[in-house]
């Protein structure tokens, strides 16, 4: 068996932020965008496809930092897949 072990994160979806805020300025795209490849390429080289990213599924923690959330559609990949 397998498990994900995930923080808990209190700082709301980063959609509910994009919804009251509005567009993001471009240091904040750039920042978010910059920790969202850095989790995706964390999880690629575990081989670990997320398979349902989206605002919704990314958190903001207290410091505005992304967390990737909901493994709940992630698959394992076979290596050479």
């Amino acid at each position: 068996a397998r498990y994900l072990i995930l923080e808990h994160v209190a700082g709301g979806e980063l959609f509910d932020y994009l919804v009251k805020k509005g567009r993001l300025t471009p240091k904040e795209a750039r920042k978010f965008f910059r920790q969202i490849i850095s989790a995706l390429d964390f999880c690629h080289s575990h081989m670990i496809c997320h398979r349902d990213l989206k605002p919704e599924n990314l958190l903001l923690d207290d410091k505005m930092n992304i967390r990737v959330a909901d493994f709940g559609m992630a698959s394992l990949q076979v290596e050479g897949s």
